[in-house]
């Protein structure tokens, strides 16, 4: 139990399951600025999460300037296509995926949204 659980609440499950069920993948975002709060909750949420080993081995980094954005999507990019991509594509396809939509996956040109 947490040190904000009271021992009469039961944590609302069904309330997770629904976010878990329903969340989505975001590729187009809007512009608006984060506020301070939002962003405080989040790496809180982060820390909370478990480790391997719970080393919490973990670094965070906020970034808001749009170039540092765009420079640094590049080199993830540059990093993706050159190390991991290749990985994934020697890899077998989720059981019922055809080996064309996996391809078509990891180069982003399909989304899965449905099961």
């Amino acid at each position: 139990m947490t040190e904000h659980a009271k021992p009469d609440e039961a944590p609302n499950t069904a309330e997770l399951f629904e976010i878990i069920r329903t969340t989505r993948s975001m590729r187009r975002l809007k512009p608006d600025p984060v506020p301070n709060e939002l962003i405080r909750k989040i790496l809180e949420a982060g820390v909370c999460a478990p480790s391997g080993g719970n080393m919490q081995r973990w670094r965070f980094l906020v970034v808001r300037d749009a170039k540092i954005k765009e420079t640094v999507g590049a080199y993830y990019k540059r990093a993706w296509d050159e190390q991991v991509a290749p990985q994934y594509r020697a890899g077998e396809p989720a059981p019922g995926m055809s080996r064309e939509r996996f391809l078509r996956l990891l180069d982003g040109k399909d989304d899965v949204t449905t099961f």
